[in-house]
């Protein structure tokens, strides 16, 4: 009987493969999870910078900020996305003075580098303070 045959040998590279392959497997899982929250992410910061837009807009319109994000509901156009794609928990909206209103959200990661300071925010809660251009 022999100990170290041919099938032994091909049993164990058979065997390293399967555990490479399960190693490369969890390593992916955490950048594919890290996608899916940057991604999540990225479609809340599109978000808000619609509601600024609309906010804008009204405030252009009506020279005054709207009281919630329902008022521009009746912009022509058309609706402001309001809650998280994420949570389904509602964005925030708060006027803070007759041209300031503030704009928040929770966010799973930090943004990086390369994002305009006017939206740079870390993980968690996050609030953009705006004032409207007259």
């Amino acid at each position: 009987m022999r100990l170290f045959g041919n099938g032994w040998m091909l049993g164990i590279a058979v065997s390293l493969l399967v555990a490479a392959a399960v190693v490369r497997g969890l390593f992916m899982i955490g950048p594919i999870e890290e996608q899916r929250k940057r991604k999540f992410d990225e479609r809340r910061l599109s978000d808000l910078q619609r509601i600024a837009s609309s906010v804008e807009f009204y405030y252009r319109t009506h020279d005054e900020l709207p009281d919630n994000l329902d008022v521009l509901a009746t912009l022509p156009e058309g609706s402001v996305p309001r809650m998280d794609p994420e949570s389904g928990r509602p964005y925030t909206y708060r006027r803070i003075s007759a041209d300031s209103y503030e704009l928040c959200a929770t966010f799973a990661l930090a943004s990086d580098e390369s994002m305009p300071l006017r939206w740079a925010h870390k993980a968690g809660p996050a609030c953009f303070r705006h004032r409207v251009r007259r």
